[in-house]
């Protein structure tokens, strides 16, 4: 089996759909502060978990460029420089403003607890995402020598499934006692082995998998094509109201792969629908996308600035308004707060924005095969 060479356009705006689906679950989790028999209780409950794509579709995207671009040749050195300056600097520096942020308003916050909370990746409860994603890009050389492996002896589809199979065991069976394990020998901070079985790699592999299985696999335009149709749009909503109705645990961790794989299917066709209008739905998406990193960094601080701005001005979560305004002006104000950041020096550094000519400059085969779409 050989994979692709071609850079497939639909993955800028892929980008865009997953960070725009993290921040609707964040901006839309205001619901819980309300009166549960209002309307909106349920409306937004569903809604954020039709949003539950997001970090998954993250992990898939990660996946499929890193193996288009390092699966046949990689500078080890160079490839650990790399990956870890763009996501370790950028960590950090946020970090730092979460922690400011805690400090003010977390009563006996403490120095102790900081610089926890920066060894655990909790600045902020989103940052589990990025302790799964720097174990992943650690394991990638190893993952990309398995699947070598795997393609030789004819079986290029081994990790994805090994890896589905041990992330229904971990959900399933190990998740819980690996996090009383691990809370039994130490408790630094409250919930230390909750907080440290949450981030294990295992409980998020396939989904890395499915990217590299999906660049190497031939058929994988086909399939991508199947699962895109209408017809199983209804699944996918399905499948939403299953999440809604699970709220979270095991099960609903495995309900969420079918649900991945089905959401990319559609999300991979309306990326083509918006791609061939190239209306403003188009440049927002591509927008979105540049700014993906910097935006899930940056967005729970700049929620706060908006709930409490619309709070000032007499705008609640009882208000079908305040979804609205909350979700349009998280994403705006955080891509222009990270436009400003970009223009100091050494400021994508600290965002972690990189702009597609800056990736086109660094690969002639990313631009060349851009330019023959």
């Amino acid at each position: 089996m050989t994979g692709t060479t071609k850079w497939i356009g639909e993955f800028d705006l892929l980008r865009g759909f997953a960070i725009l689906g993290i921040v609707v679950i964040h901006s839309f989790s205001y619901y819980n502060t309300i009166d549960p028999s209002d309307l909106i209780v349920p409306i937004a409950s569903y809604i954020t978990h039709l949003a539950d794509f997001g970090v998954p579709v993250f992990f898939f995207v990660s996946a499929y460029v890193l193996t288009l671009r390092y699966f046949n040749e990689m500078d080890l050195k160079n490839f650990y420089r790399k990956r870890l300056s763009v996501i370790v600097l950028p960590y950090l520096a946020f970090s730092a403003l979460y922690i400011v942020y805690n400090f003010m308003t977390i009563f006996e916050y403490s120095a102790s607890r900081a610089a926890w909370d920066v060894v655990l990746f909790n600045a902020t409860g989103i940052f589990w995402f990025i302790a799964v994603l720097l174990q992943l890009y650690l394991l990638f050389p190893l993952l990309t020598r398995w699947q070598r492996s795997s393609e030789r002896r004819g079986r290029g589809w081994e990790m994805l499934a090994v890896s589905t199979f041990a992330y229904i065991v971990w959900y399933l069976f190990l998740l819980e006692p690996t996090a009383a394990a691990i809370g039994s020998i130490a408790q630094p901070v409250p919930d230390f082995g909750e907080i440290v079985a949450s981030r294990i790699f295992i409980g998020y592999l396939p989904f890395f998998a499915l990217g590299m299985w999906a660049q190497r696999s031939p058929s994988w335009e086909s399939k991508v094509t199947k699962l895109g149709s209408m017809v199983l749009l209804p699944v996918a909503l399905l499948l939403a109201g299953v999440l809604t109705l699970l709220g979270s645990g095991p099960w609903w961790a495995l309900v969420v792969l079918p649900f991945t794989v089905v959401m990319l299917g559609q999300l991979y066709r309306l990326s083509r629908w918006v791609m061939a209008r190239r209306s403003v739905a188009d440049r927002a998406f591509r927008t979105m996308g540049t700014y993906a990193y910097g935006i899930y960094l940056a967005h729970m601080l700049v929620i706060a600035v908006v709930v409490n701005s619309l709070w000032a001005v007499g705008i609640f979560a009882d208000q079908a308004v305040f979804y609205i305004l909350l979700l349009v002006g998280t994403v705006a104000l955080s891509i222009a707060a990270l436009f400003v950041l970009n223009l100091l020096p050494f400021g994508t550094m600290l965002t972690g924005v990189r702009t597609k000519g800056g990736l086109r400059k660094r690969s002639p085969e990313l631009r060349e095969a851009r330019q023959r779409q």
